[in-house]
């Protein structure tokens, strides 16, 4: 008896198939190894809404969930994924300045907007406005991610490379 079939070892599959082995569950991931979005995915997270300088709704909540599910995973499969790094974004005004700072006086965004305008140029960009950092921001290694936790899955038999036959259930 299985707890749950697993349908794809995507980005939402294998943080399904984690999150039940976490609670002692028994699964199997069938994966047909076919092209989706997990695989073409940049891997990139953003707290902000950049074009009104908002952040998005529990924007801290949920970094700290993924920050701790993709370090507990960084354990697992014995692979560093998770890279912080700052954005930039560009402003193209002194409006857009003045949005940036007033944005970043709100509680809910001095811990993602910093207040230090950056004036480095860029070969091709151009940036007479300069630029505003956002923080905790960053990318996972979405490919390296999949294939070592599908290796994972492997070494414990809880993966099947096939199509999933629905007719079959």
């Amino acid at each position: 008896m299985i707890d749950y079939i697993i349908v794809g070892a995507g980005l939402a599959g294998i943080a399904f198939a984690e999150t039940a082995l976490q609670q002692d569950k028994t699964i199997l991931v069938f994966d047909a190894d076919l092209p989706g979005a997990s695989k073409v995915a940049a891997g990139l997270y953003n707290p902000v809404i950049l074009k009104r300088f908002t952040p998005l709704a529990y924007a801290q909540e949920h970094l700290d969930v993924m920050l701790q599910f993709y370090g507990h995973l960084e354990v697992k499969i014995e692979a560093k994924v998770d890279y912080p790094i700052p954005i930039l974004r560009r402003f193209a005004s002194t409006e857009e300045q003045n949005n940036w700072f007033n944005a970043s006086d709100n509680p809910r965004m001095t811990s993602f907007l910093s207040v230090n305008l950056i004036k480095k140029k860029y070969n091709g960009i151009d940036s007479s406005f300069g630029y505003g950092e956002v923080n905790q921001t960053g990318y996972v290694k979405v490919s390296l991610l999949l294939d070592k936790y599908k290796t994972y899955l492997d070494k414990n038999n809880l993966i099947q490379i096939d199509k999933f036959d629905y007719s079959k259930l």
